[in-house]
C-alpha cells in the first residue's frame, strides 16, 4: 500500500513543488465526485431539485473534514487534556504549543498536533458534523428534509466504501491487529510505503471489510430498493442500522482503545501497550501481535446508538411500509 501516489507531472504551489498526492485524499475526492455525479440524477428521478446537490456536496466536504478532525480530538482527548499543575497551565500549553502537554508529558498529544496531522480522521465525527450542516441548509431552504436526505444517504453508502478503500491504500492505521488466519486481501501486511506499516505482521484488513459491506448495501439500493415507494426517511434509517451494526462488529477486529473496558488491557511483559496514536515512531511487530479487543470502543458505542436510532425511526414512523402513491411525482422540479 502507498501513502502517496506520484503525479504525472509536478505542480507548483506557493509552498513549493508538489510531486505526490495523498492516496487517501485522492480516494476521498473520488467519493465526493461520485456523489456529485449520481445524486442530481436520483433527485431528478424523484422529482426533486437537482441543484440542491451542489450545495450539499460542498457542505459535506467541509463537514467531513472538520467533523472528522473534531471526532479524532474527542477520541484521544485523554492524551490531549492532561492536568499536571493546574487547569490554566494545561490550557496554556494546549494553545501555545503544537505538541501541547507534550512539553511536560512524553506520551501526550497536542491539540494542534491532532488537528493538523496527516491522519486522524474519525468517520462518525465527519458524518455527524455534515448531517448537522446539511440539515440546517435544507431547513433554511424550507425543503422536505427526509426526502432529500434519503437520496444523499443512498450516495453515502457508495462514498463511505470508497473512503474506506482510501484508508486501505494509504495504510493509515485504521486496520486491525494481527491475524492467525491467512485470508487473501482480507488479511495482509502493510508495507513500508504505508502511513503506518505493520512491521511484517499480517493484520485484519478492516477498511476493505467495511468497504465491501457498504458497496453491497449500495448495490441493493440502486438495483432494487430505490424503485420501491418506501416512506421518506427509510434510507436514512436503513443506513444508520446497517452501518452501525457493521461498524460495531468490525470494531472487534480493529485496534482501538476501549471506552468501556471488559477484558484486561493489551500488554507485553506486564506493561500495558499504548495505542499507536501515542507512538512517536511507527509501532513495532510486537504491538500488532499482542493487541486484542478489550472493551467497547467509542465507535462501537456510536454504532450501537445508530442502530437504536435507526430501528426507532423505522418502527415509530413505519418507514419500512410502502405507500401506494406515485412517489416520483413532485411539484419541486425546477
Amino acid at each position: 500500500m502507498r501513502s502517496e501516489i506520484p503525479l504525472p507531472f509536478p505542480i507548483p504551489t506557493p509552498s513549493g513543488i508538489v510531486y505526490n498526492v495523498s492516496s487517501f485524499a485522492l480516494f476521498l475526492m473520488i467519493a465526493f465526485l461520485l456523489g456529485a455525479i449520481l445524486s442530481p440524477r436520483e433527485l431528478r428521478r424523484r422529482g426533486l431539485n437537482s441543484a440542491v446537490s451542489d450545495w450539499v456536496i460542498i457542505l459535506a466536504v467541509f463537514g467531513t473534514l472538520i467533523g472528522a478532525k473534531i471526532g479524532y480530538v474527542f477520541e484521544i482527548w485523554d492524551r490531549i487534556w492532561i492536568v499536571t499543575d493546574s487547569f490554566s497551565d494545561t490550557l496554556y500549553h494546549l494553545i501555545m504549543f503544537q505538541n501541547g502537554m507534550g512539553q511536560k508529558v512524553a506520551d501526550a498529544v497536542g491539540l494542534w498536533q491532532a488537528l493538523l496531522s496527516q491522519g486522524g480522521l474519525v468517520f462518525y465525527g465527519g458524518l455527524l458534523f455534515s448531517i448537522g450542516l446539511i440539515y440546517l441548509f435544507l431547513k433554511f431552504k424550507k425543503l422536505p428534509v427526509w426526502r432529500y436526505a434519503d437520496v444523499f444517504f443512498m450516495m453515502l453508502t457508495l462514498g463511505y466504501g470508497v473512503g474506506r478503500l482510501g484508508c486501505m491504500v494509504s495504510g493509515d492505521g485504521c486496520y486491525g491487529y494481527s491475524s492467525n488466519i491467512d485470508l487473501p486481501i482480507l488479511t495482509m501486511v502493510f508495507g513500508p510505503a504505508s502511513i503506518m506499516p505493520t512491521d511484517g505482521v499480517r493484520v485484519w484488513n478492516t477498511p476493505l471489510i467495511e468497504a465491501v459491506f457498504s458497496w453491497l448495501l449500495f448495490g441493493w439500493i440502486m438495483l432494487v430498493a430505490r424503485y420501491r415507494a418506501y416512506r421518506p426517511g427509510f434510507f436514512v434509517a436503513l443506513f444508520l442500522i446497517y452501518d452501525g451494526l457493521v461498524r460495531f462488529i468490525v470494531e472487534f477486529l480493529r485496534i482501538n482503545d476501549a471506552v468501556i473496558p471488559i477484558l484486561p488491557h493489551p500488554q507485553i511483559a506486564g506493561v500495558p501497550l499504548l495505542h499507536h496514536n501515542s507512538w512517536l515512531a511507527n509501532p513495532e511487530a510486537y504491538y500488532f501481535e499482542n493487541w486484542h479487543w478489550y472493551g467497547f470502543t467509542q465507535s462501537q458505542i456510536v454504532g450501537f446508538i445508530f442502530v437504536i436510532v435507526g430501528f426507532s425511526l423505522m418502527l415509530i414512523k413505519g418507514l419500512y411500509k410502502q405507500d401506494d402513491v406515485n412517489f416520483i411525482a413532485s411539484k419541486e422540479v425546477q
